[in-house]
């Protein structure tokens, strides 16, 4: 019954305060409380039990948030559905999840007319009204915490998203362990930029735990996270680094009032330097890493503002992702899964109460994922002395050259750091004499020649490291994430 005790809790204790905020309204804890108890009575009325899957598609607004609360309160399972997929592919995830109902934006919905779905309704609806108007006149039953609550999907850089079953347990392990670093106050604001239909949205949940008031944006656009930053003397933002770029980037940023930001939490990418240099100049205030992964329960290691590279020294060649949250656990571990001891690059590895319970209806998925209790989670990386995790790459990204290993994250920040390339991007191809050798793109300034990137990295990588040529593109194609999508790059 987490999420209802979160409501219940921050009802009782501020009941006036505004909880969300978005384009269209706000609505304070007690509001938020009582519409999700009378949308919860509305829907079991309209025949949704415990168990059920109900898939949510829309932008970022209120009844998001709204929906995942009533149904969690009854016991059923959301499932966030990703607005930009195509067709198919939103068909698939209603299918393979056996949803009974689909709940969203009309605009939507009406995109979508064929689903497999007994009930379809749309927030703008007349019928989501009602239920937000139905009479709680029954008592409404007690979720266990170990019950099934989301399904949240992976954001599928290699190929067909992954549905991440989690409990209500999960979420409570996550907040708890992550406010317990974070020291929550009770002002904060937090304008969240990143989409609710996958893990990030554990972020928001986990801030909304300790009272904060979270405002939401339809779909991210840098000069109007700078206007609800400055219009909510918001305290927090949470954005990927593509974003804080754009952001910096945004000719408003000089005349926007951000006195009361304390801290940028960013994630789901690496922090290039450059970016981190010019922000922390420019924005003047505490920066904080998320290091998450849906399949553990969302952000489960956090590098906090004190721990940041100091302006004023020298920077480090990249920022530590950070020390695992109470109550959760990382391990690096070799290719015959034995522990590594203390700067010895591996796989991380976690276990604790946040992690999944399985992939959903696919057991052999989630038996490559797990090894004795702990999930892998791709990434390659090390712990140093201090109890930091420090992230190197994708396991799946390794490129190996005549048996060196080659990590494409060292030679993307080394041609970022190129005061012409805007960023960058490397992929492993096949090579007759080296088994795999590194392909590297760049986005870079009119007139850039590759060859002057080249005798860059000349100075700044080993010849084995150096990409067998690099070609400049427009745009480095990423997922809503963030995340590079190196596929497409392959293909």
């Amino acid at each position: 019954m987490w999420l209802t005790q979160l409501l219940e809790r921050n009802r009782q204790c501020f009941p006036d305060r505004t909880a969300l905020v978005d384009e269209r309204r706000s609505v304070t804890w007690a509001e938020l409380h009582d519409r999700t108890a009378r949308i919860a009575q509305g829907l079991a009325g309209l025949g949704v039990q415990s168990g059920d899957r109900v898939a949510v598609l829309s932008l970022d607004r209120i009844e998001v948030l709204e929906s995942y609360f009533a149904l969690a309160r009854l016991g059923a399972v959301f499932v966030p559905v990703n607005h930009s997929l195509i067709a198919s592919e939103v068909t698939g995830i209603t299918e393979r999840t056996g949803a009974s109902a689909v709940i969203g934006e009309a605009a939507l919905l009406e995109r979508h007319p064929d689903l497999p779905v007994k009930l379809r309704i749309a927030f703008e609806s007349e019928e989501f009204a009602e239920l937000a108007d139905t009479p709680v006149n029954a008592a409404l039953p007690v979720v266990p915490d170990d019950a099934v609550a989301a399904i949240l999907h992976t954001s599928a850089t290699t190929g067909q998203a992954k549905g991440v079953t989690v409990d209500q347990g999960s979420f409570r392990a996550i907040a708890l362990g992550w406010l317990a670093l974070a020291a929550p106050t009770d002002d904060m604001v937090m304008v969240n930029c990143c989409p609710l239909y996958h893990g990030s949205m554990v972020v928001s949940l986990t801030y909304m735990a300790a009272g904060a008031t979270v405002v939401l944006m339809p779909g991210f656009k840098p000069q109007k996270a700078l206007s609800l930053i400055e219009e909510h003397r918001a305290t927090h933002v949470w954005l990927v680094p593509q974003m804080l770029r754009f952001m910096l980037q945004t000719k408003g940023l000089q005349s926007a009032d951000l006195s009361s930001l304390r801290e940028v939490l960013y994630g789901a990418a690496p922090m290039p330097l450059e970016v981190y240099k010019e922000a922390a100049e420019r924005l003047g205030c505490g920066f904080r890493h998320v290091y998450g992964m849906t399949e553990v329960g969302g952000p489960f290691v956090t590098l906090g503002p004190a721990e940041h590279p100091d302006l004023q020294g020298e920077l480090p060649d990249q920022i530590p992702a950070g020390r695992v949250i109470p109550g959760m656990s990382a391990r690096v571990l070799d290719t015959d899964d034995t522990e590594l001891g203390p700067e010895a690059i591996g796989e991380v590895v976690v276990r604790g109460p946040g992690i999944m319970h399985g992939y959903w209806n696919d057991p052999a998925a989630t038996a490559e994922v797990t090894v004795d209790g702990w999930i892998r989670t791709g990434d390659l990386g090390y712990l140093d002395r201090a109890g930091r995790i420090h992230l190197v790459d994708r396991r799946k990204d390794l490129i190996i050259r005549a048996g060196q290993n080659v990590y494409p994250a060292e030679i993307e920040r080394a041609l970022r750091a190129h005061p012409k390339v805007l960023d960058a991007a490397v992929v492993g191809i096949p090579d007759a004499d080296y088994g795999e050798v590194p392909l590297a793109y760049a986005v870079a300034v009119e007139g850039t020649q590759p060859a002057e990137l080249m005798s860059h990295l000349a100075g700044q990588l080993a010849p084995y490291k150096r990409p067998r040529r690099i070609e400049l593109i427009d745009e480095v194609p990423r997922n809503p994430a963030g995340k590079i999508l190196k596929k497409l790059l392959r293909t």
